[in-house]
């Protein structure tokens, strides 16, 4: 029977996610799952929460086991997955911190520009690490890699070892069933082509029954309701011809285009600075409720999830053939892609394990969208095996964001100071070169100083947070792939003849076979977050409610901050005063709506919609101001 091990199950809910899909198939219910992790905690927890996931689906709880040892971890293993996160929110203080002093913002900085590049290097040793690890004790395993940034990383990999890898990413996947929705189609019904790199890969061709569908794509466009859901890849479609596959608050910092241009374009296009550090906190207090319910005797439902991990064991080792999206070194796949480059493209995997199918070329708009950051992945690895730092400059001088942000002495001297910062975590990038360094000594502010600068900023907008909440859902769509706000349910009809805007919580409702009650919900400590995933569970294509009453002493206009994590409705007091279809990650206050609050009880109702993965919402008031 099959060994599998996971490195990095610290990542509580990805390992629980990933051990679910694995021994949900019959014939891996008597897998060896072994979870490895550097923080006990982390692994007592997610131990927990794999012989949970073992018991909801029959396969034995005793075959999940946990170590801190690494070899002992991979040792025999068919399979090792890779989710570490090397530095966890400190490190990523440090790499959005620091750019900020020299007037560098980021959304995500998890895949490219100098986030994403430091991120990369501080990975470098363990993951090198791991590779050698692996040639010993596990040789012939196949290294699943999840872990950001995709491309640096699987640069790392078939650079520095003989081991099989394949990175996996959910965008392809999960953006095409997106784009399906937008044009009224069945995801299962439609055939398309998807290749590039990791985060930046294009559709190509978008076909049924041998009519493009591109054209319909680009009508969907023009209806407001679905260009705002979308903004920066609505623009980059408008612009390039075809639409990419991860999000728009990521790709907003692949390119020049909207950050640098100032917070009108900012605003205008909804790019939600900083957003990554707000998950960050989100994912913080996620692990603590699971920590707890991980310590508990209920029950836990498991669903599977789109990740690709689980079909590429399942097909390497019963031979069923499959085609996902993997990447791998391109060696040609994409012919005006370097060969070196890590491409992300179709991925045939049977008995053989997984092999990218033929693309060819790809338009010369989208390849020159992409050569910027290939040229960095290359100048990362060079960096790292090489220990040179002038190649940290040169990486950080051709990410788009920064050139069109930062001066060249701007850029060295920020990657001085970041480099004083992360310290050990680094590879030695001490070999001599013609290149100068900025000559300047820093003393930078530790990690933990920079995590209480951010703590002290959030817990001043948590202020204003709504921390009580109840809430009703998910009430699936009957229409697989699609949901929007407009899918009505009894929890509307019942809404609509409360004449003074608050809904019955005593009410029960019967929706697809189902029974839905009104149950309590805290919003998290920081972010201000109803987390809807750990609340109701993740539904995919749904949607759900939330109400809450506000107390104000006097009369008084007031601006409502409204995060949404998908699309939101917002009625004060029977009003609809907020309508917002969109997809995106939760960030706090995204939205603001000026709204007049009456003297006492004001009652406030949401609707929120979820297209893929979690969910979410939450409303900052004012304080008011005697």
């Amino acid at each position: 029977m099959i060994k599998v091990a996971i490195i990095g199950a610290g990542s509580v809910v990805f390992a629980k996610n990933l051990t679910g899909d694995i021994l949900s198939f019959d014939e891996f219910k008597n897998a060896s799952i072994s979870y490895m992790d550097i923080d006990p905690d982390r692994l007592d927890t997610a131990v927990r929460m794999g012989k949970k996931v073992a018991q909801a689906v029959g396969a034995n709880p005793a075959r999940v086991t946990g170590t801190l040892n690494r070899r002992k971890a991979i040792e025999g293993c068919d399979f090792v997955i890779n989710t570490v996160q090397i530095g966890g929110f400190n490190s990523t203080l440090v790499d959005f911190e620091i750019p900020r002093k020299y007037g560098l913002n980021f959304t995500i900085a998890d895949t490219t520009g100098p986030g994403g590049l430091f991120r990369a290097l501080r990975t470098y040793p363990m993951l090198s690490g791991l590779c050698r690890d692996m040639e010993d004790v596990c040789p012939k395993a196949w290294l699943l890699n999840y872990s950001n940034p995709m491309s640096m990383n699987m640069q790392t990999i078939y650079r520095t070892s003989a081991i099989r890898g394949v990175g996996l990413c959910h965008s392809v996947q999960g953006t095409f069933q997106q784009l399906m929705g937008y044009i009224g189609e069945e995801h299962g019904q439609v055939a398309f082509l998807c290749a590039g790199i990791n985060h930046m890969a294009f559709y190509t061709r978008l076909e049924k029954d041998g009519q493009d569908l591109y054209p319909r794509l680009f009508e969907a466009m023009q209806r407001p309701e679905i260009y705002k859901t979308n903004k920066v890849r609505f623009e980059l479609m408008k612009r390039l011809g075809y639409f990419v596959t991860e999000s728009s608050e990521h790709n907003a910092e692949y390119n020049p285009w909207f950050i640098p241009r100032g917070q009108e374009v900012v605003q205008r296009f909804d790019v939600p600075i900083d957003e990554y550090l707000r998950r960050c906190d989100g994912i913080v207090e996620e692990y603590e409720r699971t920590k707890t319910f991980s310590k508990t005797r209920k029950p836990l439902q498991v669903h599977r999830s789109h990740e690709y991990g689980s079909l590429i064991i399942h097909s390497t080792v019963t031979g069923t053939p499959r085609v996902v999206y993997g990447n791998m070194p391109n060696r040609g796949i994409i012919s005006n892609l370097p060969p070196t480059a890590i491409a992300e493209a179709p991925t045939l995997v049977d008995r053989n394990g997984c092999q990218f199918a033929q693309v060819g070329e790809l338009p010369p708009q989208l390849i020159a969208y992409m050569q910027p950051h290939v040229s960095q992945h290359e100048l990362f690895i060079r960096a790292a095996l090489e220990g040179r730092r002038d190649h940290v400059y040169h990486a950080c001088m051709f990410d788009p964001l920064t050139a069109a942000t930062l001066t060249t002495d701007q850029i060295v001297e920020m990657c001085d100071e970041m480099i004083a910062a992360h310290g050990k975590a680094l590879p030695p990038l001490a070999k001599k070169t013609l290149v100068p360094t900025s000559g300047k000594r820093f003393n930078p502010p530790s990690p933990r100083q920079l995590r209480a600068s951010w703590d002290a900023t959030q817990a001043q907008a948590d202020n204003d947070a709504i921390k009580d909440w109840h809430v009703i859902g998910p009430f699936s769509s009957p229409t697989p792939g699609k949901v929007t706000l407009d899918l009505a349910t009894p929890v509307d009809a019942d809404f609509a003849r409360a004449a003074d805007g608050r809904p019955d919580l005593k009410a029960t409702y019967r929706h697809e076979g189902q029974v839905f009650k009104w149950q309590k919900a805290q919003a998290a400590r920081r972010s201000g977050l109803v987390n809807l995933g750990q609340e109701m569970g993740t539904m995919e294509w749904a949607v759900a409610y939330g109400y809450t009453e506000v107390n104000s002493v006097h009369p008084r206009e007031v601006e409502l901050g409204i995060g949404s994590d998908d699309g939101i409705r917002v009625w004060l007091n029977g009003k609809l005063v907020h309508d917002h279809e969109i997809a995106r990650g939760y960030s706090a206050g995204a939205d603001k709506v000026t709204v007049h609050l009456r003297a006492g009880v004001n009652r406030i109702l949401v609707k929120i919609d979820n297209y893929t993965a979690g969910w979410g919402f939450g409303i900052r008031v004012p304080q008011a101001n005697f």
